[in-house]
């Protein structure tokens, strides 16, 4: 019996020393990054890095390169993981059916169901459930600025009307599209730190001058929330923007770099990508119609290449849309789009609708969902109500107020955490 018991003794310490060295030998994970009571792990930070370069290959977007590309990406999820801590000590939760109902409202702007936008997310060899939690944090980010920031937003009447005087001024509205970089600096820093935020910032601008990618420069040094987006704001009326950037744009020409213009926020550089003329009371609205294949193969291009073919020898458009579009929107019509203007519909979409005159049948063009080809049906200007332009006027002046402040908002809730980054 002792003897029994002797061996099993020593069998027990050579599997818990085999276990010891299995250990030693196999890293599993490692943390890097203490995020106050949490953590970043490296597959966390691996897995993020390859569903941002994803989204990057679909919007044919530059990177730079890995070892920087990781350390923007780190800082995001720190902000991140700020975030979701802040939240929890708030009791903010996000259900997961307000989770389904936000996919389900991207997959009915795409014009696809949830099952077709699902198997588009699993063609571009995106996990899904990842992209549910990415969905998740965009939700419980939105609910915490609408508590902490939009909630002391006000926007006067005053406002409203000198916005709305001042878009009338002069009978057009000039538009621009805007791309930014963010060297952030806190309001209250010494000046030490200012100016070596300002050097940084100079820096930056060398680069651009000397001819790199405005938008992979941005990707790697840019502190600004659409950083790894490229640092695209969008179109942007000069109400929309803060007076030190709307000021820069007006002497601008399309392609020019602004010197770093100083915020409370830190030193901004923009670059006018475009710029566009609109009556502000006239808005340019589209008819269309599409044919739409929820395919990333070449397959997907080839059957509509076939299906425009028929077409142009005579078949009709809306039929072969009821027998062949994927689109459950609108294929029982047709393939008929709502009326949109510029800003509703997939920029892809938006860009060949531009182009076509009404009549004419597109080449097969690709979206980040699928294969489309596309009619245009009819073009109109419509009037804007008082209304509505007061409605425009509040929600872009709101805007512009919420992402200034949520910009100070990220910093101080990271100015407040301990944050230790491990190489």
């Amino acid at each position: 019996m002792k003897k029994s018991i002797v061996v099993l003794v020593l069998c027990c310490t050579a599997l818990l020393s085999n276990s010891r060295v299995f250990a030693a030998d196999v890293v599993i994970d490692t943390i890097v990054a203490v995020v106050n009571e949490g953590v970043v792990l490296s597959s966390e930070l691996a897995r993020e890095v390859d569903f941002l370069k994803l989204q990057a290959r679909g919007n044919n977007q530059d990177l730079p390169e890995d070892s920087i590309l990781r350390d923007r990406v780190l800082e995001r999820m720190i902000d991140q993981q700020i975030q979701r801590q802040h939240a929890s000590k708030l009791g903010i939760v996000i259900d997961a059916s307000s989770v389904n109902q936000a996919i389900e409202q991207v997959a009915k702007g795409n014009n696809m169901s949830l099952q077709q936008f699902r198997d588009v997310i699993s063609s571009e060899g995106i996990d899904y459930d990842y992209y549910r939690r990415s969905i998740e944090h965009e939700l419980l980010l939105s609910r915490l600025i609408q508590r902490d920031v939009q909630s002391r937003i006000r926007v006067s009447t005053q406002e409203i009307d000198d916005f709305i005087s001042a878009s009338k001024k002069s009978g057009q509205q000039q538009r621009y599209r805007v791309n930014h970089i963010l060297v952030a600096v806190a309001p209250s820093a010494a000046q030490a730190e200012v100016q070596k935020a300002l050097a940084r910032s100079n820096a930056v601008l060398a680069k651009l001058r000397a001819g790199q990618d405005f938008a992979k420069v941005a990707a790697a040094d840019s502190d600004g929330a659409r950083a790894l987006e490229g640092g695209d704001l969008g179109w942007r009326e000069l109400q929309e923007l803060p007076d030190f950037l709307s000021s820069a744009l007006v002497t601008m020409s399309v392609g020019d770099i602004s010197e770093p213009l100083r915020s409370q926020n830190g030193f901004h550089i923009v670059k006018l990508t475009d710029k566009s003329d609109q009556n502000k009371s006239i808005r340019a609205e589209t008819l269309a119609r599409h044919i739409f294949i929820a395919s990333e193969s070449a397959n997907g291009q080839d059957k509509l290449t076939e299906v425009r073919r028929r077409i142009q020898n005579g078949e009709d458009f809306a039929t072969l849309a009821l027998e062949i579009s994927e689109d459950p929107n609108s294929s029982s019509k047709g393939g008929e789009l709502p009326w949109f203007a510029q800003g509703q519909m997939p920029e892809a979409i938006e860009n060949v609708a531009g182009r076509l005159e009404p009549g004419n049948v597109s080449e097969p063009f690709r979206t980040q969902f699928g294969w489309h080809i596309l009619e245009v049906l009819d073009r109109r200007q419509r009037d804007s109500t008082n209304e509505s332009q007061k409605a425009e006027a509040e929600q872009a002046l709101r805007q512009r107020k919420i992402e200034q402040e949520t910009e100070r908002w990220i910093r101080r809730l990271r100015d407040e955490s301990f944050i230790e980054v491990r190489s």
